[in-house]
């Protein structure tokens, strides 16, 4: 009986331990939990939902393999850090009308209509369409001067000779900055270096060393703030008629960083901007009253515009007007004239009337620059007959060619990638928040971050979340994790988004 007691025990003793093989280690037994809820399970910090004491019941023919289940480990959610393009290729940009004039002024520059006023200052006065009423545009020298000087002619032209077709890419940035903002008129927004080096696309130049591209850089960041604006707004509709006396369309701070080399030169490796735009984001921006002008911009476009604005002026005219003014699911046809006109200005189009030799010139830059529209992602077509135009044989100019080229009729729509966009937010996106699933917050060390990217002060960040410094300090050191309800508004204003 005890040889028998003996075999059976020692039976008895090896099943148990086979079991025991596949349940879960746990340092202390009495602890060992399960539950039905997977995020239990990932290695983050998030607190499970809902947990069961832990049961083993034996049953003779449960296969050990069942006893043995986990629920596969879901793949932890991770940030990443706020981008100008989040799905790679559009954002919504801030596109009214008085910004397509700052655009104007630093691509067309002396092509456009300056004027001298009564008061000596020298002028670029902009219509608004179907009204009496203009928008006059002034440049400075001291766009850092919380009030900046308006310049007179003499010093304007010097300036205005400065400008660079580059700079509106920057500006196009900014509008996309300003229009992520939840209240512009009340916020700012910060870029660094790393991320405009990669939008304008000046981290792809192998032959530029950082120091160089950086010093490009901070020249054309400060342009788009050396252009200023006096906005007198007819009554249009149920809205009434509003003066904007701020003159300050972006006020921009750009910090750089300096290191010196082994020979004691002084070398630009890093800087960081931060702009807050003028009191027109409160008429121009604002959903609840006056307007919401905005569209979509893409970062073919924007790099396009940069890498062509030296070599290609009359291209990136182009490129800057159609940005602004064709919209997407219109009819936007445009006559050749006009076009040109845009891209070479209307003074030199009187001029080749009377020299052939110039008319060859900028027929085949016109040509050249339609080509690099194209590679910018926009899509143009050509409704009357010009057959040479659009050959892709070396066919010769008719005679009447020159007529022929300003009576064409050009047909352009939004790049594709638009048109995506449009589609995509008209569809339940995969990045929106569901109110009925739990969201994993992110880390204190990535909100921290994406606030002091965005250039924000505790005090800012918790009265844009309507929440106490408290409550951001306990967020940013772990102590606290940010409610389920308060995610979507987090992620909205520090642009986070979830990597799929």
């Amino acid at each position: 009986m005890k040889q028998l007691a003996k075999i059976l025990y020692s039976k008895f003793l090896h099943r148990f331990q086979r079991i025991l093989e596949n349940i879960p280690h746990n340092s202390n037994p009495s602890q060992t939990k399960i539950t039905e809820d997977e995020d239990f399970l990932d290695h983050s910090t998030a607190q499970p939902k809902k947990q069961i004491p832990f049961k083993v019941t034996f049953k003779k023919d449960v296969p050990k393999s069942i006893l043995g289940y986990r629920q596969p480990l879901r793949k932890p959610q991770q940030f990443k850090k706020a981008s100008l393009f989040p799905d790679g290729k559009t954002n919504i940009a801030a596109l009214s009308l008085i910004l397509h004039g700052v655009a104007d002024v630093l691509s067309q520059k002396m092509n456009l209509s300056w004027k001298t006023g009564i008061s000596r200052t020298f002028s670029y006065e902009k219509e608004v369409e179907g009204t009496k009423e203009k928008i006059f545009y002034y440049v400075t020298d001291n766009p850092e001067n919380p009030q900046p000087e308006t310049l007179a002619e003499e010093t304007a032209l010097v300036v205005i000779d400065q400008f660079d077709p580059r700079a509106c890419a920057i500006h196009l940035i900014y509008c996309a900055l300003v229009a992520n903002l939840e209240k512009p008129w009340e916020g700012n927004f910060a870029i660094d270096d790393k991320q405009l080096l990669e939008y304008t696309g000046l981290v792809k130049r192998r032959d530029l060393c950082k120091h160089e591209k950086l010093s490009i850089l901070y020249q054309l960041l400060r342009q788009p703030a050396q252009i200023l604006a006096c906005i007198a707004w007819p009554k249009r509709g149920k809205v009434g008629d509003f003066t904007v006396a701020d003159l300050k369309i972006w006020d921009v701070s750009i910090i750089r960083d300096f290191k010196t080399d082994k020979a004691g030169n002084s070398k630009l490796v890093g800087l960081k901007v931060i702009g807050q735009p003028g009191a027109w984001t409160k008429y121009f921006l604002n959903k609840s009253n006056y307007y919401s002008n905005t569209g979509i911009i893409t970062k073919k476009t924007v790099q396009k515009l940069f890498s062509i604005g030296k070599q290609n002026a009359g291209a990136a005219r182009m490129l800057v007007w159609l940005t602004f003014q064709i919209q997407p699911g219109y009819q936007n046809c445009v006559m050749g004239k006009t076009l040109m006109e845009i891209a070479y200005g209307a003074d030199k189009l009187l001029t080749v009337e009377q020299d052939n030799q110039l008319r060859r010139q900028i027929a085949d830059d016109f040509e050249t620059d339609l080509k690099v529209v194209k590679e910018a992602g926009w899509q143009v077509d050509l409704e009357t007959e010009a057959a040479w135009l659009i050959s892709s044989n070396c066919t010769k100019r008719p005679i009447g060619y020159w007529n022929e080229l300003l009576n064409t009729k050009w047909h352009f729509h939004v790049p594709a990638e638009v048109q995506e966009c449009l589609m995509n937010s008209s569809q339940p996106s995969k990045d929106n928040i569901q109110h009925n699933s739990y969201v994993q917050p992110p880390t204190g060390n990535v909100i921290r971050e994406a606030r002091k990217t965005k250039g924000w002060s505790r005090a800012f960040f918790a009265s844009t979340m309507g929440k106490s410094i408290s409550w951001v300090d306990a967020v940013e050191t772990d102590t606290r994790k940010v409610s389920q309800k308060d995610m979507p508004k987090l992620l909205n204003i520090l642009e986070l988004h979830l990597i799929s």
